[in-house]
């Protein structure tokens, strides 16, 4: 009776260890795939917008608020050769003597933003304190605006490389 125990613990220890082997296959198989389906933000703004940009070299989400009223300023850096692709495409627009209504819109997107998040006023108006968009009349923008009210406002800074993308969701 004590050699049949011997084959039945070994049998035991021999399922448990395929069980074990076959959790851990499934959770690498899960974990490649939730990676494979992860989007990069070049393809978000490319499927959310139509607003195609090579993959930043660094991506700085200055604010993301999800939800019913979704709302991001990112700041994204760029190589010399991925800024000289951007300026190739035909959707910007000089600033030139647009600054004052590139300010407007940046202003405006902030004030939206402390309206839908009151709780947040002075976070807010802190963090583009410290983040502010920088350009100038030699730079570029462009605004895509959507039937529904949501709305992209991208400003690029060839000269710092860095892409400034505001975007909110109603």
């Amino acid at each position: 009776m004590a050699a049949g125990t011997g084959k039945s613990r070994s049998r035991l220890i021999v399922w448990i260890g395929a069980i074990l082997a076959a959790i851990l296959a499934l959770l690498v198989v899960i974990t490649e795939v939730s990676k494979s389906l992860e989007r990069t933000q070049a393809e978000v703004w490319r499927l959310n917008w139509g607003f195609d940009t090579p993959e930043p070299e660094q991506l700085e989400r200055i604010l993301a608020y999800p939800g019913r009223d979704h709302a991001q300023y990112s700041i994204a850096r760029y190589s010399e050769e991925a800024v000289r692709e951007m300026l190739a495409m035909p959707d910007w627009v000089s600033i030139e003597s647009a600054a004052g209504y590139v300010s407007a819109l940046i202003d405006a997107f902030m004030t939206d933003l402390q309206q839908w998040y009151p709780e947040d006023r002075e976070k807010i108006a802190q963090l583009f304190e410290q983040h502010p968009p920088v350009f100038d009349e030699q730079d570029y923008y462009l605004v895509k605006n959507e039937s529904d009210g949501d709305r992209l406002i991208a400003v690029l800074n060839p000269d710092l490389r860095t892409l400034y993308v505001l975007e909110s969701y109603q």
